[in-house]
């Protein structure tokens, strides 16, 4: 399908992306629809520009190996083969996940943990991941369960900063799986099927197989109108970001919080929210947050700084600044 295709090159030439750039190589058919499109779109790029020296594009790959299944090492010697077949370099690289030690993540949270530590540190300044509209939906509509924010609720976006110096790109998210199956069936592709993606005990497993198959004999369109949603939840949450720099007067380090004081608490909570967010500290629940800015945003008739927080984070004020001590 050129859709596929199309849709890696505008990714790319949108975002300005050129030199080396890292495909993440699960074996699924996700990514291995990935890895033949973007061989296929750097055959094209290197073809258009035969005159320039370094070519505009190299693509390499890495599986991460994370010895969860009997299966794991197999998989590892498929994306080898694989990626021996299209001449891109992979590099495999093995992490250890203890199932009854994941700090509350569960073993797909310390799984997706240890996959971004692995990039962070192995793959090239911009990674591409086979995210399509399907896992999309799934996220958004677990984030609506959970009953989360605005942040939340933009789910995934095409480009995201994960670590210093270091982009992700998802070029699929306008793509639905089964597209992605037709284009594997089309090309011939051989994949690997996770036996744990069919165990509905994950939630996104239970979201695939269960809800929304049920959602979609109702909705058939719920993948785009699921979409629109994490559209207009970026979009206000970006607005929420810009009006909490207005409220704080943030300058990139500091914040003056004396206006706050005769604010809403609305607007307290959420200027609060975004200085803890900015401050590298995750944010409580919205019921906590109202009750620190409560503690935090009111005047004062002396210098006597305010504080609060709770669960390893203090927050003090004194006249017009805040801090965090741990």
């Amino acid at each position: 399908m050129q859709k596929i295709d199309d849709a890696i090159s505008r990714c790319l030439t949108t975002h300005h992306i050129a030199g080396r750039i890292t495909i993440a190589l699960s074996g699924g058919v996700d990514s291995m629809v990935l890895l033949n499109a973007c061989y296929q779109v750097g055959r094209v790029f290197s073809a258009d520009n035969a005159s320039k020296r370094p070519p505009i594009l190299v693509f390499d790959a890495i599986h991460v190996h994370h010895g969860l299944s009997p299966n794991a090492d197999s998989w590892a010697d498929f994306c080898q083969a694989e990626c021996d077949k299209h001449g891109i370099l992979l590099n495999v690289v093995r992490v250890q996940i203890n199932r009854d030690e994941t700090d509350g993540q569960g073993v797909e949270g310390a799984a997706r943990r240890a996959r971004y530590l692995v990039f962070a540190e192995h793959a090239a300044p911009t990674i591409l991941l086979g995210q399509h509209a399907d896992d999309q939906a799934e996220t958004v509509m677990h984030q609506l369960l959970r009953g989360t924010g605005l942040n939340g609720l933009s789910a995934m976006g095409e480009t995201r900063e994960y670590a210093v110096g270091k982009t992700l790109l998802r070029p699929l998210l306008q793509v639905s799986r089964a597209e992605i199956v037709q284009y594997a069936r089309e090309h011939k592709l051989n994949f690997i099927e996770d036996e744990s993606n069919a165990d509905t005990t994950y939630t996104r497993n239970f979201m695939r197989h269960d809800v929304l198959p049920l959602l979609a004999t109702r909705f058939p369109h719920y993948r785009d109108a699921l979409s629109r949603t994490a559209t207009h939840a970026a979009e206000s949450a970006a607005m929420l970001e810009a009006l909490a720099k207005i409220d704080l007067q943030w300058d990139g380090e500091q914040a003056d919080v004396t206006a706050l004081d005769t604010l809403d608490i609305t607007r307290q909570t959420n200027a609060l929210y975004h200085w803890l967010r900015w401050q590298k500290v995750s944010p409580p629940s919205q019921e906590q947050l109202q009750e620190w800015a409560r503690q935090l945003f009111r005047a004062s008739p002396t210098d006597k700084p305010h504080q609060a927080g709770g669960h390893g984070v203090l927050i003090l004020r004194k006249k017009q600044r805040i801090s965090i001590k741990a």
